[in-house]
């Protein structure tokens, strides 16, 4: 079996969970012995292939009016032209025809498809092949991928989003499978008219890092009356809720603690944040490792106040033995250790406080850390795989079984 990934960015362009998932995806696949090929979007040189890990990497260079990934702010104007010609780039459809032809996948699987253009979808349908697609955010339904208006989660799609998405929505019919990376935003684009001729639509959860346990660096325990080590990892956004955090770790007075930001983002809204909150015990440490991160910390906060797609952070500071307090948004409920139950509520800010208690009181037990281990392995990049392979698998005896596949694998 022969298995094409379509995703806007491809290893080592990493900028988010999407393409972390797609790159453990394609080495996974390939170990499993299905081979592989990946399609993905890149603002610099021409167009190319090399191999990435025994995987066939083409790197088609985008033809839109400018590349989103590169430093720099658009007029209104120029992002409205951009996401026009995106909706049917009919010069990178050209190009994933042409590499669709010459490596004849039994299945197309998409993810995200910024710069690549929903167009793929027709492309691969005229070519008569099934197409899977993992739903890692919201770019089909908002153009900034992350329906916030105002620092707030939208409750439903506006009208200009709602006109935005109706070509998406419309092509997203030529999909065979949908797949959502949590049950939250799978119901997001089925509730709004997507993937309306689907086969199926399933969860299939993200997985997190592998990491080697016995290299995981030694966690330093918590010396007995000394401050509580609070840490947030990943991008620093408003959206991420670190406003949100600071101002309740403020107005508290009963934790003592200090905290620690590992990760990076817009160099002045860092700035502003440094400035607002300048207290010493508030570090912000840029870009960091994260096993030697969590290895410092006793908690883990993700108090993201937007819907996250999933959480992959969540995953990470479990494998790693960490406690997490998390906001009740998005998917970021489906993947809390149940029995921790450390779920704050963003319409409540001040419960942040009570949940951090709690996770205070798991920290001296000394099961704590294995039972969230064990419900991170819930999670491995091994369930991902299986549940892909089953899911590829199925599809292709489904298609074999139509004479028009039959024939084209003939003519082939």
């Amino acid at each position: 079996m022969k298995v094409l990934i379509a995703n806007t960015l491809y290893f080592p362009d990493e900028v988010g969970g999407a393409e972390v998932a797609t790159r453990l995806l394609a080495d996974g696949l390939t170990r499993a012995g299905i081979e592989v090929c990946v399609v993905c979007a890149t603002g610099t040189g021409d167009d190319r292939s090399e191999e990435v890990n025994g995987t066939t990497v083409y790197r088609l260079r985008s033809t839109n009016l400018y590349w989103p990934h590169a430093p720099g702010e658009h007029s209104r104007v120029a992002k409205l032209i951009w996401h026009a010609i995106d909706v049917r780039n009919t010069s990178m459809s050209r190009k994933l025809a042409e590499i669709i032809e010459r490596e004849k996948p039994d299945i197309v699987h998409t993810a995200n498809l910024s710069c690549l253009s929903v167009d793929a979808w027709r492309v691969a349908n005229n070519a008569g092949v099934p197409i899977v697609h993992t739903i890692h955010d919201y770019y089909l339904l908002c153009p900034t991928s992350s329906m916030l208006s105002a620092g707030k989660p939208c409750v439903g799609q506006c009208g200009v989003c709602s006109l935005y998405a109706k070509p998406k929505q419309m092509a997203s019919a030529q999909v065979n499978v949908a797949v959502g990376v949590s049950d939250f935003v799978l119901k997001k684009h089925v509730e709004s008219g997507f993937f309306s001729r689907a086969a199926k639509t399933t969860v299939i959860h993200n997985c997190y890092q592998p990491i080697n346990e016995s290299a995981v660096p030694q966690h330093s325990r918590r010396v007995e009356n000394a401050p509580l080590r609070l840490g947030m990892l990943g991008r620093v956004l408003p959206e991420k809720g670190l406003e949100l955090l600071l101002d309740q770790l403020l107005a508290d007075q009963s934790l003592d603690w200090t905290l620690a930001v590992g990760g990076t983002g817009d160099q002045d809204y860092v700035e502003s944040l440094k400035a607002k909150y300048a207290d010493p015990r508030v570090s912000f440490l840029g870009r960091v490792d994260p096993s030697d991160f969590l290895s410092t910390i006793d908690i883990l906060v993700v108090p993201s106040v937007w819907n996250e797609p999933f959480g992959l952070v969540v995953l990470e500071a479990y494998s790693h033995g960490v406690p997490v307090v998390g906001s009740n948004m998005g998917g970021i409920p489906e993947i809390i250790e149940p029995r921790s139950k450390l779920l704050f509520d963003v319409a409540r800010p001040e419960t942040l406080i009570g949940k951090i208690h709690e996770a205070t009181a798991l920290i001296d037990d000394p099961s704590t850390r294995d039972r969230l281990r064990q419900h991170a392995r819930r999670f491995s990049l091994d369930t991902m795989i299986h549940s892909y392979v089953e899911l590829y698998e199925g599809m292709v005896c489904l298609e074999e079984r139509k004479p028009w596949l039959a024939a084209r694998r003939e003519a082939n």
